[in-house]
């Protein structure tokens, strides 16, 4: 990387050129450094051919580490952006390009890309009125919107949040402190943890998201608190194992508190039968969580809304606007069923929610939230459901789901490859399948390789995953511009690449 030295002219007088105001020269620069950026980008990303641009982790660390952290007096804004292309765009991973198909992130819509610049811009907090007038109220109608869409009645509530870990998170805290102020007169927010808390348990599925752990350790609880229930070849919840463990817990003086649902799994995006489980959590009466950061968007095809039947009996739902709503992260949001539930969060600070302000009807969102400084995520939804439409975003989740069931026949019908589920959202597990007899490690480690490889070599961004000591590569297709040229043109790559580690096997050549 060429050093770039910056002119010694001293301190500025006039620093209006660095920030937004109504002076000339603020508006200039400001329309000066977007355009610039707005060139830089568009040239620069409409250039690149393959998802990554290949190498390894110590490839891009050197790049970065050449890179200058800071300057006295400041550099030509072109000048930092041909930095910023060189030790981060070009060894970044381009979520857009239709070959970037490893994980739960999207391509972000262009609505929300605007919103980001103008929500950026202004630099609302969502934590008291007076900071983010307008952004308060429209936050709290697209609550509104959200929580009609999951068929929650009109007692609900919720908040935005940055996605599933702390949506999780603010369920289970509920919960738990629910089931001690109803069932032990107890206020954990001023006493702390009860004696009885370490007998709480909270059951979800094997496949649930590990948030769930981290969040009863953080509550206090252990991961130990956490029972995992069995799932099925589909890799759902086994309903009638949940109310065995239920039954097995209390008759070890044990406490439920909390059943967590999940609508789509990270690796094989299954969805628990949340109307059977949602009975079972109101004849245990204890409070029913759904973890739907994954598959909530279902909520918007007409076709696989009915996949989530039962949600909206849910005490509280996650749901993450940067998966399949296209948004970029962070976008996310938790939702209650009753709205009194989350004045569990309230903490009286006279700087931001006086209660005078309460009583002149100001509405502060901090007191919804375990955070206070907050970005205004909610005007990138709206803008989006604006501009590009409930019925379009539906349609694409639709495609990406198609994209996948035609992807897990065409591995099917190759002996090469084993499937390892039938896709109900848009993500598979699969694993390749060598020519020739090798060990299990070997073959493991081959599937590995692979996965290894194609992203070194800049060809395509996999990802990979284990179904119990297997090996398996995953390929999650959230971009609906993936076309059938592009699913053929991966398959190809592994058969390719599989095909030269098993050459190297044979040679000795490989661990």
């Amino acid at each position: 990387m060429e050093a770039v030295t910056e002119k010694k002219e001293g301190l500025l007088n006039d620093y209006s050129s660095f920030f937004m105001s109504s002076a000339k020269e603020s508006t200039r620069s400001y329309q000066d450094i977007l355009n610039m950026t707005t060139r830089f980008l568009t040239q620069g990303l409409s250039q690149k051919i393959y998802p990554y641009m290949g190498g390894g982790p110590f490839v891009v660390k050197q790049l970065v580490q050449e890179a200058a952290l800071d300057s006295d007096y400041g550099l030509p804004f072109d000048q930092v952006l041909e930095e910023v292309n060189q030790c981060v765009i070009d060894p970044s991973v381009f979520v857009h390009h239709p070959l970037c198909m490893a994980h739960l992130q999207c391509p972000p819509i262009l609505s929300s890309i605007a919103a980001e610049l103008i929500l950026s811009t202004l630099n609302q907090s969502m934590d008291s009125w007076d900071q983010s007038p307008s952004a308060t109220f429209l936050e709290s109608r697209m609550i509104e919107w959200t929580a009609r869409k999951f068929g929650l009645s009109k007692g609900a509530d919720g908040v935005f949040t940055s996605g599933g870990t702390q949506s999780n998170y603010m369920g289970l805290l509920l919960a738990r402190d629910q089931y001690c102020k109803e069932y032990l007169n107890w206020n954990v927010k001023e006493k702390g943890l009860p004696a009885e808390a370490k007998k709480f348990r909270i059951f979800c599925s094997e496949q649930a998201h590990f948030t769930i752990q981290k969040s009863a350790a953080l509550l206090g609880l252990g991961e130990n608190a956490v029972v995992p229930i069995e799932t099925n070849k589909e890799h759902k919840m086994i309903p009638e194992i949940l109310q065995k463990r239920m039954t097995e817990a209390r008759e070890h003086r044990l406490i439920p508190i909390a059943i967590v649902g999940t609508a789509g799994t990270t690796d094989y995006g299954s969805i628990d039968p949340i109307k059977i489980i949602s009975g079972i959590a109101k004849k245990e009466d204890v409070w029913l969580h759904v973890d739907a950061a994954y598959g909530g968007a279902l909520i918007l095809s007409d076709k696989n809304q009915s996949n989530l039947k039962g949600i909206e009996e849910a005490n509280s739902i996650t749901v993450d606007f940067h998966k399949l709503f296209y948004q970029p992260v962070s976008c996310g949001a938790f939702l209650v069923k009753d709205h009194k539930t989350l004045l569990g969060n309230r903490q009286q600070a006279d700087y931001l929610s006086p209660k005078e302000d309460k009583e002149a009807g100001y509405l502060h969102l901090v007191d919804k939230s375990v955070q206070t400084s907050r970005r205004f995520d909610a005007l990138k939804i709206w803008m989006t459901l604006r501009h590009t439409g409930v019925k379009n975003l539906g349609a694409m989740i639709e495609k990406t789901m198609g994209t996948v069931q035609n992807l897990s026949e065409a591995l099917k019908r190759n002996e090469r490859f084993e499937v390892k589920h039938e896709p109900e959202l848009n993500s598979l597990v699969f694993r390749y399948l060598p020519r020739n007899k090798v060990s299990f490690e070997q073959e493991n480690v081959i599937n590995r390789k692979i996965k290894e490889l194609l992203f070194e070599r800049g060809v395509a961004v996999l990802a990979k995953t284990r179904v119990e000591s297997t090996q398996c590569l995953k390929i999650t297709l959230l971009n609906p511009l993936v076309t059938p040229a592009v699913i053929q043109h991966v398959i190809e790559e592994i058969l390719k690449v599989g095909k030269e580690l098993e050459n190297k096997i044979e040679e000795g050549m490989t661990e």
